[in-house]
């Protein structure tokens, strides 16, 4: 593995902790955020993989992306009316990300992140008042800080209730 890809796998790593990291305190409004946040990621990934060259690369990212929307298609309560309405841009949004992915064009790339940026910014204004709590009930509280080791910086956490975590059924 050359170096850069070991960065690059390093910096995905991290990536996915934060994400793991959010996701066990977050509300149901602060998923659908995370979820906006993680197909952002991937459609910024898929543009590196472009710019590199790599086409195995940009589809894989960009199925990722899809996934994702697909998920948040999935998880809508047609009792709503709005419901409808994030269906047909969640629909227009994976088209767009087919698209992108056969004409491997940055153009699609803009549009669908446009649509994502503006998604998730009106949803970070409701998450930001929901006092519902996080979904994950029994999970890990996360301390976390960095300390200053010789020639290194040191990430660490603790966990103040040492008790089992995750789901509650």
């Amino acid at each position: 593995m050359r170096r850069d890809e070991e960065t690059e796998v390093g910096m995905e790593r991290e990536k996915l902790q934060e994400f793991t990291r959010r996701v066990t305190q977050a509300s149901r409004t602060e998923l659908i955020v995370i979820m906006y946040d993680v197909i952002l990621e991937d459609t910024a990934a898929a543009r590196r993989a472009l710019g590199q060259d790599d086409a195995e690369g940009y589809e894989r990212e960009l199925k990722h992306a899809g996934r994702f929307v697909n998920e948040l298609m999935g998880a809508l309560d047609f009792q709503y009316g709005l419901s409808r309405e994030l269906f047909r841009l969640y629909s227009y949004l994976n088209r767009t990300l087919i698209r992108a992915r056969l004409s491997r064009g940055a153009a699609l790339l803009d549009s669908a992140d446009s649509m994502v940026q503006k998604l998730r910014d009106a949803f970070a204004q409701v998450s930001a008042q929901d006092e519902s709590g996080p979904v994950m009930r029994n999970t890990e509280q996360v301390y976390a800080g960095l300390t200053y080791g010789r020639g290194s910086l040191n990430e660490s956490y603790l966990d103040p209730s040492g008790a089992k975590r995750g789901f509650m059924a």
